[in-house]
């Protein structure tokens, strides 16, 4: 059943709610009331074959049933007056704040469409000019920085240091500035610091000569000598011992490695790109990372900004994934549906673009269907998100917003007042009463809030 609605002036915002309420599949625009014979949006209003009423009486009089809502935008308070003693209790009036939630929910119906039709677009082609290789760098205004970092660092000499958090693709970064080098057809070796112990990673990076250790039955060639010529991607840098810092220093300085058990130093010429997604100011501070290795390491940084910084270009991502898992699945799903891309969006990410290849992997996995819909997402995303249920009608719209931001908001207060009804009431500038029965509507238990 529809939500039937009338619309009190056809001036600039009365044109811009009926555009916009036009196209609602669940609302019927049963007429349009304005004083002046030829007010701005009457071109428009004629268009579209809505009812146009030169005063409220006559309106009222071709009513055969009374609209659900009443929104008056005319700007005149004296009208809110009129329409309380005119129309009848069925209709609820919307002016003022309530107009403000309405283009609020008109809003997000918008981006959610503008959404829609950019990653339509996107599914047809992935653009190969923002992309190389396995990066892909969006429309976001500092990976599109980091692209042209990456340009300019890759043909020189210089160590690069790669810092964001976990899962912010840090090694496919790496990859790029290789891709893009001189020394793109040289040996590119990756170390993870923190998948070798300490005792082993000097053994690991410079070699050993053979009984210098127990299990040292042979003589082993390090990593730097192995990539001599080429690359080494030390990953999550920050995790290493002081120890090996001072050792991986001199390499630095000196371009010298010498093996374990070995008296002799030998010459390597060797580009390291690091990376972590740890703070190595702070490290320093606590003197857990020498501040000359920081110095040497981060002649060119490049910050990688998390998911949550870059949610422009989540549907460029979730598509890029999306190609690639039903490769390695093999199974044919075309897209995602808007209501999932809207949850997609509006989560946070914490584990970033690692996460995202992993729920779309997953998703890919449980749908039933052609299409990665809500009922195929984690359930982590959907109750950690607060989305626009576009499938019920504004009315329950509302109701469930506002529900949801009660909830929210008398969790904060009791929250602040240590759950003190009192306090938080007076937090919240509510008498005491009102304040308790909106804890009973949401069934809140006061101890909860209560410190210690």
């Amino acid at each position: 059943m529809k939500t039937k609605i009338a619309i009190i002036g056809a001036g600039k915002g009365g044109s811009a709610i009926l555009e916009a309420l036009y196209y609602e599949p669940m609302v019927q625009i049963i007429g349009i009331v304005d004083i002046h014979p030829k007010p701005l949006g009457l071109e428009k209003i004629t268009k579209m074959g809505i009812p146009f009423y030169g005063s409220l009486d006559a309106f009222l009089k071709s009513c055969h049933a009374a609209p659900d809502f009443v929104f008056n935008l005319t700007g005149d308070k004296r009208m809110d007056v009129i329409l309380q003693q005119k129309c009848t209790h069925e209709s609820k009036i919307i002016n003022g704040y309530m107009s403000k939630f309405i283009w609020d929910l008109i809003d997000q119906k918008n981006q959610k469409v503008i959404l829609e039709e950019r990653y339509n677009a996107l599914k047809k082609e992935l653009r190969p000019e923002i992309q190389m290789d396995n990066l892909i760098f969006g429309n976001n205004a500092q990976m599109q920085e980091i692209k042209n970092l990456i340009i300019k660092v890759a043909q020189t000499p210089t160590t690069v240091l790669l810092t964001g958090e976990t899962g912010t693709g840090k090694e496919v970064i790496a990859d790029a500035i290789v891709q893009n080098s001189h020394l793109k057809h040289e040996p590119f070796i990756r170390v993870n610091c923190t998948a070798i112990s300490s005792e082993l990673l000097e053994s690991e990076l410079f070699g050993h000569k053979k009984g210098s250790f127990t299990g040292a039955v042979k003589d082993k060639i390090g990593i730097f000598e192995k990539a001599q010529g080429g690359t080494v991607f030390m990953d999550e840098i920050g995790d290493i011992s002081i120890q090996m810092q001072v050792k991986l220093l001199r390499f630095l300085q000196f371009g010298e490695i010498r093996p374990v058990g070995c008296a002799e130093t030998k010459k390597v010429q060797v580009r390291i790109i690091a990376a972590t997604n740890r703070n190595l100011e702070a490290m320093i501070e606590q003197e857990k990372f020498r501040s000359d290795l920081y110095y040497r390491i981060n002649t060119m940084t490049i910050h990688i900004p998390p998911l949550r910084e870059r949610k422009e270009d989540i549907p460029i991502y979730a598509y890029h994934f999306l190609k690639k898992n039903i490769r390695k699945i093999n199974k044919k799903v075309t897209s995602i549906c808007s209501e999932a891309m809207n949850y997609l969006s509006a989560y946070g990410w914490p584990g970033n673009l690692r996460e995202l290849d992993s729920v779309i992997e997953r998703s890919v996995i449980l749908t039933n269907t052609s299409q990665i819909d809500v009922s195929s997402l984690s359930q982590v995303i959907v109750n950690q998100t607060n989305v626009l249920n576009l499938k019920v009608g504004l009315p329950q719209a509302r109701e469930e917003m506002l529900r949801q931001f009660e909830l929210e908001a008398l969790q904060q207060y009791l929250a602040a007042g240590a759950g003190n009804i009192t306090k938080a009431a007076q937090l919240a500038n509510m008498p005491r009463r009102s304040f308790y029965r909106l804890l009973e509507i949401h069934q809140l238990e006061t101890d909860t809030f209560k410190r210690v």
